[in-house]
């Protein structure tokens, strides 16, 4: 995907005929994003957008990552999520 350029943080811009020679790699990439922007004669010609279905597979998938690591510990998570200036914890 060499011809793919950031639009914002979350969204990518690539052109149609990009999509259509690397659609299995494109289709894999919108999990991860926002949204892709389509072009065409290198002006946008439509936004193309993972089901909000598809992007909680991925969540589902990483559940539990952090389990047996050094990132599993609720000691360095009640420290992290504690702001200096707030009293309590940060609630997730």
């Amino acid at each position: 995907m060499g011809h793919m350029n950031t639009a914002s943080l979350s969204s990518k811009i690539v052109s149609v005929t990009d999509l259509r020679r690397n659609f299995g790699e494109i289709s894999n990439y919108l999990t991860r994003i926002d949204s892709l922007i389509l072009t065409k004669g290198g002006k946008p010609f439509a936004i193309i957008k993972a089901l909000p279905v598809e992007k909680m597979k991925i969540l589902r998938r990483t559940a539990g990552v952090w389990k047996n690591t050094a990132l599993d510990n609720d000691k360095f998570w009640k420290e992290t999520l504690k702001k200096k200036s707030r009293k309590g914890l940060i609630r997730l």
